[in-house]
């Protein structure tokens, strides 16, 4: 793999504080609905973001636009589809206690994408997003991701909050790439594409659907 560029270099490092934060964000309001049910992997805005990176790129590789911007909702899709493949979000227990906590990674999907494009959401269209949840985000494997995940797991024992220069150091991006096989092609297609038909759904792309979505499951 060609060596990176510097400003993609501090997009990954850039990436890696929004995801930590959405991650921290949905376990601290989780964890004040029902105390201790969920913990975050400690390294989860490093881990996510790196292997966003990979994926976007074998996504651009599949479909020849190596070259190309990534389109923002495409953005929100395989950051997504990234989080839900990796879970950096755990429940705490055995049982699950909650809705909030069942779907403790699906809303960490949707709070990054709204982190990503920038929206201001305030309603939400509950059977839109149990459906979502349910149907699609939770499907979502993605076992190409497989050898960069253990090795990033075998550098860092036990899990702990890691710097940049830390993770570079130990699990060079520059060393790793994956390919898509086809089933993991077809489902991020299928992602892309409810991303993208939600821009179009209803005025602002994300209004109806993912407004408000703290509260979708006490309505």
């Amino acid at each position: 793999m060609a060596p990176e560029v510097v400003s993609r270099r501090q997009d990954r490092e850039d990436r890696a504080g929004i995801i930590a934060r959405c991650v921290a964000e949905s376990v601290s309001f989780i964890n004040s609905e029902s105390p201790g049910a969920v913990t975050e992997h400690p390294a989860a805005g490093f881990l996510v973001a790196n292997c966003y990176f990979l994926l976007s790129d074998a996504y651009k590789l599949r479909r020849g636009m190596e070259d190309s911007r990534t389109h923002k909702y495409k953005v929100a899709a395989l950051t997504a589809a990234t989080i839900m493949a990796l879970r950096p979000i755990r429940i705490s227990g055995s049982v699950v206690v909650s809705v909030q906590v069942a779907f403790a990674n699906q809303q960490c999907c949707m709070r990054a994408a709204e982190a990503l494009l920038g929206l201001d959401m305030e309603r939400i269209e509950a059977d839109f997003l149990r459906r979502l949840y349910a149907s699609v985000l939770d499907r979502i494997e993605l076992p190409c991701l497989a050898k960069y995940l253990a090795a990033f797991e075998a550098a860092f024992v036990p899990p702990r909050h890691v710097t940049f220069a830390e993770v570079e150091n130990a699990v060079s991006f520059d060393e790793h790439c994956i390919q898509l096989s086809r089933p993991e092609l077809a489902s991020l297609e299928g992602l892309i594409n409810q991303f993208t038909t939600l821009e179009a759904a209803y005025g602002h792309p994300f209004f109806r659907i993912l407004s408000g979505w703290r509260r979708w499951w006490s309505s």
